[in-house]
């Protein structure tokens, strides 16, 4: 189901714990900006600017203020916080058609680049030399230190007295707005881990299996779709040499087997279309397909002013490419192969946001489900279900 586009007299407050740092927007820009790209960076910002440097809280604002003064249109504006939300910087609530939106501290560039999904998926995104230029961007470098004598003095040798029990780091970390939080939120619900864990020996866990452990076999799992028995195997190979289980050689070996098994460097990070049924194929399919390919399936003898005209139409609106490559195979059909120019194309698109066709799979699901797919006049509407018309997109793309 489509998300309902944001009303744009609807109101909202943008709540913060902290102030961004010069550290924080460099990890925002270079880290975090190749995964949700440049409008949800943007975005981020946006709010950020908007709060009250004195309480971190702004004042209530209208949608359409915020889509008026950094030029978004309402679609925008709903992509890209979905992907701030999806990447653990912001938190959404929501009642009577009214708005809070929390901001979400970014990773620390250490931890980001170590964490099994975000690195992971940044070392995907950029090319091996722009990876490890952003990482000696961050590096700091160790003083050295050969020959001298720490003299530095201790705590106790400095004070009388110790932090109280209810003065801990995490209180403190909280109060400065730097929680240290993984606010990256995955459920693989394909991933049974109580079949993992019958396959695995305990003893090989120091702590034993706690919520830690749990969550990074599941990280793990949903990264590299690992089944069960894969994860299992995999542990079984992670044992140091003290005898114990160590998480960072499963990261290595997850990555080796992967690597090894689909033939590329690391998993990649992509936006998920929320599907009800199949065909997911046909969906990726149309996400990717080039604009001759999109062009072959309905008229093989286009025109080469075609793809130019197709390049602008993506160009110009600002939906998904398979939602557009849906809408220019329905033209197609419609005009008897001929294909309008891009000012049509932008009067679908108004109307398919206002029917909030936003994503790929809704976009399926509507020209699947309209006459003009009928393999012949001849065969009744009864026997002709959505089902069978996908399956004629499919057989075409094919």
């Amino acid at each position: 189901m489509a998300q309902n586009l944001v009303a744009s007299t609807s109101k909202f407050h943008i709540y913060s714990s902290f102030n961004l740092s010069t550290d924080d927007i460099s990890a925002l820009s270079l880290l975090y900006a190749p995964l949700i790209g440049n409008d949800a960076f943007t975005l981020y910002m946006a709010l950020a600017a908007l709060l009250n440097r004195n309480n971190l809280k702004s004042e209530e604002i209208i949608h359409q203020d915020l889509f008026d003064i950094y030029s978004l249109k309402p679609v925008d504006f709903l992509r890209s916080k979905n992907k701030l939300e999806g990447i653990g910087l912001l938190l959404t609530y929501e009642k009577d058609g009214d708005y809070i939106y929390v901001l979400l501290p970014p990773l620390s560039p250490k931890n980001f680049i170590k964490d099994a999904v975000y690195g992971l998926y940044l070392h995907s995104k950029v090319r091996k030399e722009a990876y490890e230029l952003i990482k000696k961007h961050f590096l700091i470098e160790k003083p050295d230190v050969l020959g001298y004598k720490e003299i530095t003095k201790s705590f106790d040798e400095v004070y009388s007295s110790r932090v109280s029990s209810d003065e801990t780091f995490e209180k403190f970390s909280y109060l400065l707005g730097k929680n240290p939080t993984n606010y990256l939120d995955i459920k693989n619900v394909t991933f049974d881990f109580d079949k993992f864990a019958k396959e695995i020996n305990e003893d090989y866990l120091e702590a034993g299996i706690d919520s830690t452990f749990k969550e990074q076999i599941i990280k793990l799992s949903f990264v590299y779709l690992f089944n069960e028995h894969d994860m299992a195997t995999l542990f079984m190979d992670s044992i140091n040499k003290n005898g114990y289980f160590d998480y960072r050689i499963l990261k290595k070996k997850a990555n080796v087997l992967f690597e090894y098994r689909r033939n590329m460097n690391a998993p990649k990070l992509v936006e998920k279309e929320e599907l009800d049924g199949k065909p997911s194929d046909l969906v990726s399919f149309l996400d990717n397909a080039s604009p001759s390919r999109v062009l072959q399936m309905v008229n093989p003898k286009y025109p080469a002013t075609y793809l130019a005209t197709i390049n602008e139409i993506y160009n110009s609106i600002s939906l998904p490419r398979g939602v557009i490559n849906c809408m220019i195979i329905k033209t197609l059909r419609d005009k008897g192969g001929e294909l309008p120019p891009v000012t049509y194309f932008k009067k679908v698109a108004e109307s398919w946001i206002q029917d909030n066709i936003l994503s790929t799979k809704d976009a399926v699901v509507y020209i699947t489900t309209t006459k003009e797919l009928r393999p012949s006049k001849s065969r009744k509407d009864s026997d002709f279900s959505s089902q069978s018309k996908r399956e004629i997109v499919w057989k075409e793309a094919k």
